[in-house]
């Protein structure tokens, strides 16, 4: 934009001075044409970009969900097409949960059998306690040989371990049966937020390994922007601070936004938790810090496609009508220019 204004001052100077002479170009006037460039440019670098910072790269955020399932086995149908608006809870794709439904059987019909044993055992463990009793009761009146004792005790103490055994197998039965019935009621995967799935490859048939993400699901319950800003522009950029942003897709229309947060953070200076020292070159400088923004426009004529890009004018509190007057002139022009382009 910038080599296109200046095209045209110097155009406009060439058609005066030069091409129908109007005014005659001495060293008054040359001062005046280049002194108003000069004003011009350090506007544009010192005040406009403080004040009213300004970013070629914006683009359209929504937020991006992997999906996989609870166990790895075969897919047994897809319920969706890719770009299909689909409300929380809607089936997306469903495992085949034959393999958990025979598990889940089989533990639950021996958990019955072993519940069944445990009764038994238990009327067995009753009658070895009677008779243990009688034993107590006769061995000390030599109505009963003293190693009859011992054997009832044993034969008590046997049943009991029999029975703890028992009940170890039905736990680990209840488990098995309890892990099955959650895996046969996850079998099939549904959308979490509203939203829609994109770049659908799964098939029916399609073996996944366990927990292993196979679907990119995009919500719709949230948007935002985010821009890249020199860090040399975001000093005073304050969450509420208003904005004016274009779409490439959307030539010669703008639309408004407000600043939700500045990401005080970059990923190059970012160190990870370690006993050793960092290396030279390990920690990267950055020129760019993120800005994170909020559209306020809802226009069903102008849809903000997740991964559209764009350009935005922030307005810090700094700024004075002026130079907003200023930046929103230059965004405009900005935004027609998107007309141009090669379709080749």
């Amino acid at each position: 934009m910038e080599i296109l204004v200046s095209i045209a001052y110097f155009s406009l100077v060439w058609l005066v001075f030069f091409r129908f002479k109007y005014i005659r170009f001495n060293l008054f006037w040359k001062f005046i044409v280049f002194g108003l460039y000069i004003m011009a440019g350090l506007t544009e670098v010192i005040m406009l970009g403080q004040n009213t910072p300004y970013s070629k790269e914006l683009t359209v955020e929504r937020y991006v969900i992997p999906l996989a399932p609870m166990w790895g086995g075969l897919v047994k149908e897809v319920h969706v097409l890719p770009n299909t608006p689909l409300h929380k809870g809607d089936p997306i794709f469903s495992m085949d949960s034959e393999p958990w439904l025979d598990k889940l059987k089989t533990a639950e019909g021996e958990q019955s059998q072993a519940a069944a044993e445990k009764k038994s055992v238990k009327a067995s463990l009753a009658e070895a306690n009677r008779r243990l009793y009688d034993a107590k009761k006769l061995v000390p009146r030599k109505l009963m040989a003293a190693q009859e004792l011992d054997i009832r005790t044993d034969r008590v103490n046997g049943i009991k371990a029999r029975i703890k055994a028992i009940d170890a197998k039905i736990a680990s039965l209840q488990a098995e049966a309890e892990k099955a019935r959650y895996n046969v009621d996850h079998a099939i995967v549904t959308a979490p937020y509203d939203g829609y799935v994109v770049d659908l490859q799964l098939r029916a048939g399609a073996f996944i390994r366990l927990k292993t993400p196979v679907v990119a699901f995009v919500s719709t319950e949230s948007l935002y922007l985010m821009a890249q800003v020199d860090q040399r522009a975001v000093q005073w950029i304050r969450p509420g601070d208003k904005a004016d942003y274009a779409l490439s897709m959307y030539p010669g229309e703008m639309f408004q936004a407000e600043v939700v947060d500045v990401i005080w953070a970059t990923a190059g200076a970012q160190l990870s938790p370690t006993a050793l020292l960092p290396k030279e070159g390990e920690v990267e400088t950055g020129e760019i810090f993120y800005i994170k923004l909020r559209p306020l426009n809802d226009d069903p004529q102008h849809l903000l496609n997740f991964g559209a890009s764009g350009m935005v004018a922030i307005y810090t509190d700094q700024a004075a009508d002026v130079f907003i007057l200023l930046r929103k002139l230059e965004l405009q022009s900005e935004s027609f220019l998107n007309y141009l382009y090669n379709p080749f």
